[in-house]
């Protein structure tokens, strides 16, 4: 588990997502998986690194700072 020192989020913008699974592809955590089509991220994992960002073709997701 990440614990309390990330300081931003994945937030994916179910919407947008089309499941195509890149961001799943390429998270070194292995925290993002993909459920009826839609991108779902296991925050207790999420290190914040913001891979799937820039992975994500149809910028489905954004980091949102840790509040």
């Amino acid at each position: 588990p990440t614990g309390s020192w990330r300081y931003s989020r994945a937030v994916v913008d179910q919407v947008t997502c089309n499941g195509c699974g890149v961001c799943e592809m390429y998270c070194p955590e292995g925290c993002i998986s993909i459920t009826d089509k839609q991108a779902i991220v296991d925050l207790n994992f999420c290190k914040g690194c913001g891979i799937c960002v820039k992975e994500c073709a149809r910028q489905a997701i954004q980091m949102v700072e840790e509040v």
